[in-house]
């Protein structure tokens, strides 16, 4: 038997001895510093009656130096990395060890035995110019993954419309037909055009064009499911995949866009935009470009024969 099998068996032991001990003080907070349980010495070196559950760590423990308490904390796998705190308004020092256990810090000091050892000092210093990195390194990570979100977004996105830009959609869109095909799971395709969006470009100019793509954007972000793609897949022409959607349904949500868009007076001078759209449901001699074609062959149906309306392609 060795001394591990021996504090794996009897994990008592240990508590025991940090329970009793003059010398060591064993504290575990939540992620705020916020005192979940301690041992008898922390509370004995604060001459208080009970264990300060409840309270804030940096209000009992304090760096040496007048500086932002927060802990260092020694990662599995990693050297230790010991810290000098003290006993607020007292000159008891402790060498510390801070411990990471999910969504918790778990402390363990010893208590050291003078407040004039240059060697302390300086390891104090050190350790809270450490912690200050080590802060400072955590902010510089959060910006960079955000940076990185951000890129992945524009890279994806079509900037005006706020909707997937065509790359992205064939990428998604060959994903989503593979998994449904597998499954024998219902698939549609809209195909969506902007009315005589010509006309409005030459009449009321570029910017009154984009107003009106944007709005469009908004309208199928906002009537979309979660688990729909939809995107500009070129000019004023879009596109919409939706999984899991039979034909009746896809024909129930482009009628449903249709109707809304045609509504809206989005110039602010009465002159309503509308949409054609056309419907198709997967086929089992579909491959994804052929039921992409056939939802667009229902849209040139539909522009050709008279617009604001939504055809369906039927097999």
């Amino acid at each position: 038997m060795n001394i591990n099998e021996i504090l794996a068996s009897h994990p008592d032991l240990v508590w025991s001895f940090f329970e009793h001990t003059g010398t060591t003080i064993v504290v575990l907070t939540d992620e705020n510093y916020i005192i979940q349980d301690c041992n008898a010495n922390l509370t004995r070196s604060l001459y208080v009656p009970d264990k300060p559950v409840g309270r804030f760590l940096g209000e009992l423990l304090c760096p040496m130096e007048d500086s932002e308490f927060s802990l260092t904390v020694s990662r599995q796998g990693q050297t230790f990395l010991p810290q000098i705190l003290k006993i607020c308004y007292t000159d008891i020092l402790y060498r510390c060890y801070t411990f990471a256990f999910q969504e918790n810090y778990f402390l363990i000091g010893d208590r050291l035995g003078s407040t004039d050892n240059e060697v302390l000092e300086s390891m104090s210093v050190l350790n809270n110019e450490l912690s200050t990195l080590g802060r400072e390194l955590s902010r510089k990570n959060k910006e960079l993954q955000e940076a990185n979100t951000r890129i992945s977004e524009l890279v994806r996105t079509d900037p005006l419309t706020r909707l997937a830009n065509r790359r992205y959609f064939q990428e998604r869109y060959t994903e989503i037909f593979s998994l449904v095909r597998r499954k024998d799971l219902p698939l549609s395709v809209v195909m969506m055009d902007i009315d005589f969006f010509k006309t409005v470009n030459d009449t009321y100019g570029h910017a009154a064009g984009d107003r009106v793509l944007a709005a469009f954007g908004e309208l199928l972000l906002s009537d979309c499911r979660e688990e729909d793609l939809a995107a500009r897949f070129g000019g004023e022409e879009f596109i919409v995949c939706l999984p899991h959607t039979a034909l009746e349904e896809a024909l129930t949500f482009a009628e449903r866009v249709r109707r809304e868009f045609g509504s809206r007076d989005i110039l602010k001078n009465g002159h309503k935009i509308t949409i054609s759209s056309g419907v198709a449901e997967i086929q089992p001699q579909d491959s994804p470009d052929e039921l992409i074609n056939r939802a667009d062959r229902a849209l040139y149906r539909a522009k050709t024969e008279g617009r604001n309306q939504v055809v369906v392609d039927r097999v």
